[in-house]
């Protein structure tokens, strides 16, 4: 089969930041399909690279998590915009894979069906325009009703929907489009395990790492809540590093002076090996989201390479996610609200080397058995045959 993916973030393993569509591109290459992507990058040229023996088109469309949210609209857009462009000068493919955030890739997706005939398939992400409007950034109610009803219309049109968690694929069961949705996650790993040994090294700090986004959705100012509270109890041994980049970094350094915190470091995006060994060297992996219960339905790929390198998990939110981390003894799922309850009902357990010890293995059994490539990608391709 010949297949066009369209991703407007795609990334490979030396940028950071999410690489699902970079193993998903590989796999199909590996199953002897023919890929191209079509994607965007902050640069003012054009390019067309060859990723694992595939073209990959960059298209200069300028997004970063600072933006405000009319410059990100018109990033979508324009997205949209010059892709439809790229992919009709490219030969026509047996189908589109067209991958989520934002809703405007779907959009494109429909309108190639619609003015080409090429079928496609929509993997879902996030929840839009649900997600956007329950942050506040849709406010108008026309609007929000519009873009509802272009989204169930991207799903009807679509050959099949890719919902990435079990609460997604509950949500277009609700909706009655699950004779044509499978539901795969983001995938933990392995490798990263055998690449970076996961023993983590003898200290008696105690570590909470969060690597990501620095943005609005991920609420980091909860993490400095625990780590104000730490220092307030005068416990010298916990600390937490933050990895990333995003709109909030000014916001969370200037809480870290305000509040005069020295039990937190914050440093600038990496590559996904050197995320992955800041992971490994911490006691807990942090999740964070904020009081947004639909962000909670999604597939965060911190939460996976944690789960694949055997690292405890701390996670601040509900939903799916923090039941799985209960239910499989995994880490600790706390109120951010109150700060002071995670100290009082988990520190003195979490100082016992047996407590991590134990999470750590319930968590790489998970990603063992349910989140593995070998466990996804087949399950995957074979939907996509269908």
């Amino acid at each position: 089969m010949r297949v066009i993916v369209l991703h407007q973030y795609y990334k490979m393993p030396e940028e950071g930041r999410g690489i699902r569509s970079w193993y998903l591109c590989r796999a199909l290459k590996d199953a002897g399909h023919e890929v191209e992507v079509v994607t965007a990058w902050n640069k003012k040229e054009k390019k067309t690279t060859s990723t694992n023996g595939y073209p990959v088109h960059y298209l200069p469309i300028h997004y970063s998590n600072e933006l405000a949210v009319s410059s990100r609209v018109w990033s979508f857009l324009r997205f949209s915009l010059s892709a439809f462009k790229k992919v009709n000068s490219l030969q026509k493919p047996d189908f589109l894979y067209a991958i989520s955030t934002p809703l405007s890739v779907g959009m494109l997706a429909k309108l190639m069906h619609w003015t080409k005939g090429i079928p496609y398939f929509f993997e879902v992400g996030d929840l839009w325009p649900d997600v956007p409007a329950q942050m506040g950034y849709l406010r108008n109610p026309l609007l929000i009703r519009i873009l509802k009803s272009l989204e169930l219309s991207i799903y009807q049109s679509a050959k099949g929907i890719v919902a990435m968690s079990p609460a997604m694929l509950d949500y277009f069961n609700d909706m009655g489009y699950g004779k044509k949705t499978i539901c795969v996650t983001n995938f933990s790993d392995l490798s990263l395990t055998n690449a970076l040994s996961h023993e983590r090294e003898q200290t008696d700090r105690f570590t909470v790492a969060y690597v990501g986004t620095l943005g609005k959705a991920n609420h980091l100012s909860y993490l400095i809540d625990l780590a104000e509270e730490a220092q307030k109890r005068n416990l010298k041994n916990f600390q937490c590093i933050i990895m990333g980049e995003g709109a909030e970094e000014p916001l969370l350094k200037k809480m870290i002076v305000d509040r005069g915190l020295f039990n937190v470091s914050l440093f600038p995006h990496s590559s996904k090996k050197a995320a992955i060994g800041v992971l490994k060297s911490a006691s807990m992996a942090y999740l964070s989201f904020g009081p947004y219960d639909k962000l909670w339905t999604g597939s965060p790929n911190k939460y996976f390479d944690a789960l694949a390198i055997g690292k405890p998990i701390l996670c601040n939110f509900g939903g799916w996610i923090g039941d799985e981390i209960t239910d499989k003894k995994c880490g600790v799922v706390y109120s951010p609200f109150d700060p002071q309850s995670f100290f009082d009902v988990n520190w003195a357990s979490l100082q016992a080397d047996d407590t991590l010890k134990k999470m750590g293995e319930n968590a790489q059994e998970l990603a063992q058995k349910s989140y593995a490539l070998d466990k996804q990608i087949p399950k995957w391709l074979t939907f996509l045959s269908r």
